[in-house]
């Protein structure tokens, strides 16, 4: 399955039943920046409007039994020398630039919606250091020499509280 493909299928995911199943956690409207520069250059998957200012966030969808750690991608076998997310997120902090509000991992698994967020400057100055340590899986792309490698940030890296955590039976909507 593409890289491409997978994106475009997490965002239609994402709409189809994450947005209607915490409608009331996140009442407000959802936009997606998919392929736009807010995108590309940080990370930004959404536009988050509720009450008060836009909430940015970076999200991931796994149609999977639910963990209990966020992922990251680290690196990619065809390219190594090309930091992925986690050296794009600690140079865009280092350097003061636009990293996401919240990181918002989800998994859906036995009509459930699993999800955890957290704040996106916590979650990468946590692992910063810790990057070496972390465990890692890989999901192949468009050919199996062509491999994503991700780090494991374990929920309990974070205090409990930094961590909001829904878990709830899966809605459709539109």
């Amino acid at each position: 399955m593409s890289t491409q493909f997978r994106l475009s299928e997490s965002d239609r995911l994402w709409f189809r039943y994450v947005v209607p199943t915490i409608s009331e956690q996140y009442p407000g409207s959802w936009r997606s920046t998919l392929g736009a520069a807010i995108d590309l250059e940080n990370g930004i998957d959404y536009i988050y409007e509720g009450e008060g200012e836009p909430r940015t966030v970076s999200a991931r969808l796994w149609n999977s039994k639910p963990m209990q750690h966020f992922s990251m991608r680290h690196r990619r076998s065809i390219h190594p020398e090309m930091g992925l997310e986690i050296a794009s997120r600690l140079g865009s902090i280092a350097r003061g630039e636009q990293i996401s509000d919240l990181t918002m991992e989800g998994f859906i698994y036995k009509r459930k919606l699993y999800m955890g967020i957290i704040d996106t400057r916590l979650l990468y100055t946590t692992i910063d250091g810790l990057v070496p340590f972390l465990s890692e899986f890989y999901v192949t792309n468009d050919s199996p020499k062509d491999l994503t490698f991700f780090k494991r940030a374990p929920f309990s890296l974070f205090p409990a509280e930094s961590i909001q955590k829904i878990i709830l039976p899966v809605r459709t909507g539109p």
